[in-house]
């Protein structure tokens, strides 16, 4: 909640420069600044403390972060499914009542608040529920329909 609540107050310009003022206010430091997919270790108690992100061309696409995982990162035991169905759920809940409903939903897979300079995504995966904050530009060329779809 902590991450959201600060992402949905940044300033975002869109930018790679972004990033690390984001990560300092966040307490995370950029261990490996080069190429387009810097590594973020996170404060999180999770398994796999590390936010993902996607640079490209000066631009943010996203930065991915655990919120919670599964007890083993190389393994997903059956029984820690339900556990990690719960922590979406609650997350989606606190969520919601910090950022309203959200703008669209994924068959309970995936919870996205569409915010005037970031889009805040919640989702549930094999294994994780991740926080995703992904730029308002790239996310505009995810929902752009695929010519294929058209046929």
């Amino acid at each position: 909640m902590r991450v959201a609540r600060l992402a949905a107050e940044f300033d975002w310009s869109g930018k790679v420069d972004d990033v690390e003022p984001f990560c300092a206010a966040s307490g995370w430091e950029i261990v490996e600044k080069e190429g387009r997919s810097p590594v973020i270790p996170t404060d999180l108690a999770v398994n796999r403390p590390l936010a993902t992100i996607n640079l490209w061309k000066r631009r943010m696409d996203y930065l991915s972060i655990y919120v919670t995982d599964a007890a083993a990162p190389d393994s997903i035991p059956l029984e820690d499914e339900p556990e990690l169905e719960a922590c979406f759920a609650d997350l989606g809940r606190a969520l919601t009542e910090t950022l309203n409903a959200p703008t669209r939903h994924d068959v309970d897979k995936v919870l996205r608040w569409d915010l005037s300079e970031i889009v805040i995504r919640l989702r549930r995966g094999i294994g994780s529920v991740r926080l995703d904050l992904v730029g308002r530009q790239y996310q505009a060329e995810l929902d752009e329909p695929d010519i294929e779809d058209d046929d």
